[in-house]
């Protein structure tokens, strides 16, 4: 959706869908090139930045704009901003470099400074930087190569991209919608014929690095941000792979981390499993399932992926860390579906890389290290998995005022996760709400072995008991009973007006409370 903008100004409310305060960038699509954003209580302004929409690799759209602001969002809250045009020239805007090796197009932008790589600039890495951390690219792919922390940890952070085969022996199953069974030749390089179109996009708010191949578009993007929110990198990816016959695309990170042959990925979003890999056993069964997050680590750093989505994750050598893109495969595998994955989209992919400093070492259990993500590691996927919701107001004139919804007083501790707070039904009136809530709270376990600095703004205890009325200030619960996940079991405990609950760490505790 485009927003149309005037000198009237436009409502816009941005949601936090998370208990913890929070910095983040806002994007919407908008219809000028100069905007101004204003708190609509406060009338402060925001800081913004006005950057290209791209309808092609070399084309920039005359017509529509992307504009950028940093909001500041308590927990839970709904807060309200106003867009109206600026002033010509009065809004910041991203500057543009292209760069490829042989033909470089020709880019004309009415509104955007976009210039070509000039002499030996040509031949050396490309830089991206904000006050944690700074990377280095390829000058020939764009693609990332090295990752420094602030702190000066120094990583070598290679990001590759990979074709997977499957078998081509006419008697033996190949790789098929539930069946991975790559060919005997095992990952190929990606090679393109054309050199990838590279832009560098430079801007106070966020500055990034996009590589165009014929089959992906790789963005690598940093936020110019304090806090925790600036400490990692976004990695997103655009695959269209429709061209192809019986292959499959790979993300490989080819690190300097000696982790030896273990890696951990996580289960269900809800603990971290240490995972071997086995030369022993067949390629495909050292690939694993990630639903949010992965990680290697030796006894000085860790590199953790966060991921939007869940996918295949596999780490086939010491510092390596690779997930499945995208797959397209011809034939059915004879398990049920009656027929080859060919339904192929334009498929995104969005993660965040985080690199820390480490000190210490896993608890060894049973022979298995027992490891879990960092608080900040957490925060950064909370944020991944739960980002800010936009809604633009309508233009109608009988809208009411929107005024800001700010629930809280401050944020839940780091280590304490909201999963649900919604009105039960009523026993006696059917489809009725009534004053009971279910309240569902996980208390996440976390590393200690990271500590970042500047210290973390959230707090956490190591205490096991909790004030629900301190947690959920200014709410007040009038009644408390511990239930089951489900909410279904209501004799389980008798109410109880006493606010101090268990919460132990690495559980789920389900709660049907009565509020004030």
């Amino acid at each position: 959706m485009t927003l149309a903008l005037s000198d009237v100004p436009r409502s816009v409310v941005v949601f936090n869908p998370t208990e913890q305060f929070r910095t983040s960038v806002v994007s919407i699509v908008v219809d000028s090139p100069d905007a101004r954003v204003v708190d609509a209580k406060t009338s402060q302004p925001m800081a913004t930045q006005i950057s290209a929409v791209w309808v092609e690799p070399s084309q920039v759209s005359a017509e529509v704009f992307q504009l950028s602001f940093i909001a500041e969002l308590p927990p839970l809250a709904l807060l309200v901003y106003h867009v109206t045009k600026a002033p010509t020239g009065s809004t910041p805007r991203a500057h543009y470099i292209l760069h490829r090796h042989g033909n470089l197009p020709t880019v004309h932008s009415e509104y955007f400074q976009v210039s070509p790589l000039q002499g030996t600039e040509a031949n050396t890495p490309l830089l991206l930087s904000n006050k944690h951390l700074q990377i280095w690219s390829s000058p020939e792919t764009g693609l990332m190569q090295k990752l420094r922390l602030q702190s000066g940890l120094v990583r070598q952070v290679q990001v590759k991209f990979l074709w997977y085969g499957t078998r081509t022996s006419a008697h033996k199953d190949k790789s098929g919608a539930y069946l991975f069974l790559p060919g005997e030749e095992g990952p190929q390089p990606y090679l393109s014929s054309d050199p990838p179109l590279i832009r560098v996009t430079r801007g106070p708010i966020f500055s990034d690095i996009t590589s165009c191949f014929k089959h992906f578009t790789h963005t690598v993007r940093v936020f110019h941000l304090d806090g925790h929110a600036g400490k990692s990198l976004e990695i997103s990816n655009t695959v269209d792979i429709r061209s192809e016959v019986n292959r499959e695309l790979v993300m490989r990170l080819v690190s300097d981390v000696a982790s030896s042959n273990r890696f951990y990925s996580d289960l269900n979003g809800f603990q971290m499993q240490q995972r071997r890999t086995l030369e022993k056993l067949p390629l495909q069964a050292n690939f694993y399932p990630m639903s949010s997050s992965s990680f290697l680590q030796d006894s000085t750093s860790r590199l953790s992926l966060l991921s939007a989505q869940s996918q295949a994750v596999a780490s086939l050598r010491s510092g390596e860390l690779e997930v499945v893109l995208d797959r397209r495969l011809q034939q059915d595998d004879n398990r049920g579906l009656g027929q080859g994955v060919t339904d192929n989209k334009l498929t995104a992919s969005l993660y965040h890389l985080l690199l820390e400093d480490r000190v210490g070492g896993a608890q060894e259990v049973g022979g298995a290290s027992v490891d879990h993500l960092s608080l900040l590691a957490h925060l950064a996927s909370l944020s991944l998995c739960h980002p800010p919701i936009t809604m633009a107001a309508p233009t109608n004139t009988e809208v009411p005022k929107l005024h800001p919804f700010l629930p809280l007083h401050s944020s839940l501790p780091c280590d304490i996760h909201l999963l649900n707070l919604r009105t039960l039904e009523d026993p006696q009136e059917s489809g009725s709400p009534s004053q009971e809530v279910g309240l569902l709270l996980h208390r996440k376990g976390f590393d200690c072995s990271t500590s970042p600095s500047p210290a973390l703004s959230c707090t956490w205890t190591s205490q096991e008991e909790v004030n629900l009325d301190d947690l959920f200030s200014p709410l007040r619960f009038r009644s408390v009973r511990r239930t089951g996940l489900t909410l279904l079991r209501d004799h389980d405990e008798s109410d109880s007006a006493h606010k101090q609950v268990l919460l132990r760490p690495m559980e789920i505790s389900a709660f049907r409370v009565h509020l004030d």
